[in-house]
């Protein structure tokens, strides 16, 4: 205990709330750059990459989250959780992708940019943690639509739900002002805890980063395998064909969304502690970035309403009916959707008015 509380005992010196209190510079014992040579390595392959992705998966997120905000959808507890990560998944995709690939282009490390890399590396880092909580948070909304005797259903009528948000939102807050920010580095292509200047690595080890990170891992794992599972149970109760297919693609997603939330964790908290190869670093940071694009790549591919609506405001009506674009290719809900129409018929499942059906 009196370890961990060692680890931590710097957490508010190198964070950003004191970087802001001292005039935006970070603190010249731990982040002291003078007489460092700065010495990267440009990266314009895995820069451009980069850029590249995160553009494209900016150019559908945004248009999704404003989707969101601005129909009927937000009325759903689901959605209002929806859109608070949406907004921790684009801050996020901004520092991984845009600012990753435009350091990285140019060879960049943190004596380069000093004020810039700190700022990212503590929204990124911030965002991550809030993201993780938002998705925990998610995840128990989505169990808690299904099977209605769970006793923390209450969390998400009504407007409970906005001070059941104020959770992520406090946990955000704290994890982007109080706690260590991840440093960029082009050599590895990736963030770092430590910005390597000679100083002893213990004294960047984030105690709150790890916690988080291991309990991602755990409580998404847990609460996506009981979602299946209950899927499973109706899904033998019910004898439905619908039920059958929407079991197998809530596990397929489940798979998909959880991998890369637990790779891009384990291999953070890995590098922490442990040296690890340049590829396992790489792997790490795409999937970082593949775990927040994800959950856009689920809205505009399985999410018909979504999907439609984003259609209808990035193209006008005359052109959309000139080329016959249509946007009911898929017809099945995704992980974070509620159970679909036929299967609410089969089980006798009630609804409420926050729960919105496709």
């Amino acid at each position: 205990m009196w370890k961990v509380l060692n680890l931590m005992s710097n957490d508010l010196d190198s964070s950003l709330n004191y970087y802001i209190r001292n005039g935006f510079e970070p603190h010249p014992y731990y982040y002291n750059c003078s007489g460092i040579e700065s010495i990267g390595e440009e990266r314009p392959i895995l820069g451009i990459y980069f850029m590249t992705v995160g553009v494209l998966i900016l150019s559908i997120y945004i248009p999704c989250l404003f989707v969101i905000s601005h129909s009927d959808l937000i009325k759903s507890s689901c959605y209002k959780i929806m859109l608070y990560l949406g907004l921790m998944d684009v801050c996020c995709l901004t520092v991984n992708s845009l600012v990753t690939g435009y350091l990285g282009f140019i060879g960049a490390t943190f004596c380069s940019f000093p004020q810039l890399i700190f700022l990212a590396g503590s929204i990124g880092c911030g965002c991550w943690m809030g993201s993780c909580a938002t998705c925990i948070l998610l995840a128990i909304n989505r169990c808690s639509d299904i099977n209605h005797n769970l006793p923390f259903r209450k969390i998400f009528v009504g407007r409970n739900i906005y001070f059941t948000l104020m959770i992520p939102m406090s946990y955000t807050f704290y994890a982007v002002f109080f706690t260590k920010p991840i440093l960029f580095n082009s050599v590895y292509m990736s963030w770092f805890f430590n910005p390597m200047l000679g100083l002893e690595s213990d004294l960047y080890v984030s105690v709150p980063h790890t916690i988080n990170n291991c309990c991602v891992s755990l409580c998404t794992a847990s609460s996506y395998g009981y979602l299946s599972l209950l899927i499973h149970w109706k899904n033998r109760h019910a004898q439905s064909e619908a039920l059958s297919k929407t079991q197998k693609q809530i596990f397929i997603q489940s798979v998909l969304i959880c991998t890369c939330n637990a790779t891009a964790a384990f291999i953070y908290v890995y590098m922490q502690f442990f040296h690890s190869p340049p590829p396992v670093i790489l792997l790490g940071q795409i999937a970082w970035q593949c775990a927040h694009a994800s959950v856009c790549i689920v809205y505009i591919t399985w999410n018909r309403t979504i999907r439609r609506k984003v259609v209808n405001l990035l193209l006008p009506k005359r052109f959309r009916n000139r080329v016959g674009v249509t946007s009911t290719f898929i017809s099945t809900g995704p992980i974070i959707n509620m159970i679909p129409t036929e299967i609410i018929k089969s089980t006798g499942t009630k609804t409420n008015s926050n729960t919105t059906i496709f």
